[in-house]
């Protein structure tokens, strides 16, 4: 009688007197992802120089990364702009710890085939590439297949070909690997394009994107750019041939490239509390 007469009083309770168990609080990488995109929502990417046509920001990153062998634990998040189906800008925003505080990174780089002209809303930061992106035939790359699942397959084999390995600033060399998936796939787009997709490098030391692929195809067949995602010294092979680098000197510096197609804003610092375990950077 007593168990009855309480189920009775429980579903005749206002929905709002049943107390709810308190969700669990989110976690760093959590906390850090909500601020990145926050920081990635400031930008402004436009494809012309009279700012008419604007690329549109894909609020769900991509890709999620760390890093805690780097600057004492990196947690960033990679994003797409895009224009008609197609990307334009890939950025990574990315918080380690400096000085005792957290501060937050952006890190971009162009794939448009036009100049682009940005700006970031929250600090008047300016980015204008000096040039576009340019792809180049892929040689001996089998003609791109007429439906969309065969030629995801054509990607990741393609992908595969490629590999090479970084030296960074600590003269410490790391062996890339491809990821498995694409990190974003654009298999019907305007234009001269059929099929493309956008695949990452990354290293050992954590899962941290060090060199973005670009595999288009057209109708003449499939197309590549290789392009850098990282401040370290960066080599790439097809098979057995080196066929790109970007190494650290005059032309390529820690925060751009001679093009300015690659380029790094150190930006705010954040409340997010340091742990003791954290190495910081200086």
């Amino acid at each position: 009688m007593f168990v009855s007469l309480l189920l009775t009083l429980l579903a005749a309770a206002p929905a709002d007197a049943v107390a709810k168990a308190p969700s669990a609080a989110p976690t760093r990488q959590e906390r850090l992802s909500q601020e990145n995109l926050a920081d990635a929502r400031q930008w402004d990417m436009y494809l012309d120089a009279s700012r008419k046509e604007r690329a549109e920001l894909l609020e769900r990153p991509v890709y999620l990364w760390t890093n805690p062998t780097k600057n004492g634990g990196q947690y960033g998040s990679v994003f797409v702009w895009t224009y008609e189906g197609r990307p334009m800008v890939v950025g990574s925003i990315f918080a380690h710890p400096v000085a005792g505080r957290r501060q937050l990174v952006h890190e971009f780089h162009s794939l448009a085939p036009t100049k682009l002209s940005a700006a970031c809303q929250d600090g008047g930061e300016v980015w204008e590439p000096k040039s576009a992106i340019t792809l180049a035939p892929l040689a001996d790359a089998p003609p791109p297949d007429s439906t969309p699942g065969k030629r995801l397959i054509q990607i990741r084999s393609l992908g595969r070909q490629f590999g090479g390995h970084t030296v960074d600033w600590r003269k410490q060399r790391w062996e890339l690997r491809l990821l498995p998936q694409p990190l974003y796939r654009y298999d019907q787009p305007n234009g001269d394009a059929i099929d493309g997709a956008l695949l990452a490098l990354v290293t050992d030391a954590g899962t941290d994107p060090e060199v973005l692929l670009l595999l288009e195809a057209r109708k003449e067949g499939w197309h590549y750019a290789v392009v850098r995602f990282s401040d370290s010294s960066l080599y790439v092979r097809r098979g057995d041939k080196e066929i790109w680098s970007a190494v650290r000197g005059t032309d390529e510096q820690q925060e751009f490239n001679a093009a300015h197609t690659y380029r790094v804003f150190k930006k705010r610092f954040l409340e997010e509390p340091i742990e003791a375990t954290e190495v910081q950077q200086p």
